[in-house]
């Protein structure tokens, strides 16, 4: 990987492991590692659950977004939050200097995943599967490489990461 491409960038569903997988990855490269959603509630100062039930859904993706674009690191793992890839200026921001990869799941096994307190970036009344089918097409677009992540344990994902990275 030249070093114009620098940082690894994880995309996918909530719960599909960005952030597990996100701080494996660091360590067994020596990278550094930012996850974009602690970056917006250091910056808004509040949850992002919060952020969306109290000023909306566009609010958090115009926070999402300005704290993303900011971002100018090398050499970094950076996992997204599920939402990242409705800023077209953020995907192309991160597509700049890193790798993208989409960790992708199955709708079922994200399903079994993802916790009855969990709260993530949608509308009102949408569902899980109206997310997952929304962002799909979206996933697939922008990301520079798509991994299989079912029925594999994270140190099978680690290990395909690393090796795709070594490229």
């Amino acid at each position: 990987m030249g070093m114009e491409k620098s940082n690894i960038v994880l995309i996918g569903m909530p719960s599909s492991g960005k952030s597990t997988i996100g701080e494996i990855l660091a360590k067994r490269l020596g990278m550094g590692l930012i996850d974009t959603d602690d970056v917006i509630r250091t910056r808004e100062n509040k949850a992002l659950g919060d952020i969306v039930k109290e000023d909306g859904l566009d609010k958090f993706l115009k926070a999402q977004e300005s704290a993303v674009v900011g971002l100018d690191v090398d050499n970094h793992v950076i996992s997204t939050g599920g939402s990242i890839v409705y800023s077209d200026a953020s995907m192309r921001h991160l597509k700049q200097k890193g790798l993208v990869i989409f960790l992708k799941l199955e709708y079922e096994e994200i399903e079994r995943r993802v916790s009855v307190q969990r709260r993530f970036a949608r509308n009102e009344g949408q569902s899980l599967c109206d997310l997952y089918r929304e962002r799909m097409p979206l996933y697939e677009k922008y990301a520079d490489v798509t991994v299989d992540c079912s029925g594999k344990d994270i140190d099978e994902i680690v290990e395909e990461i690393c090796r795709l990275a070594a490229k």
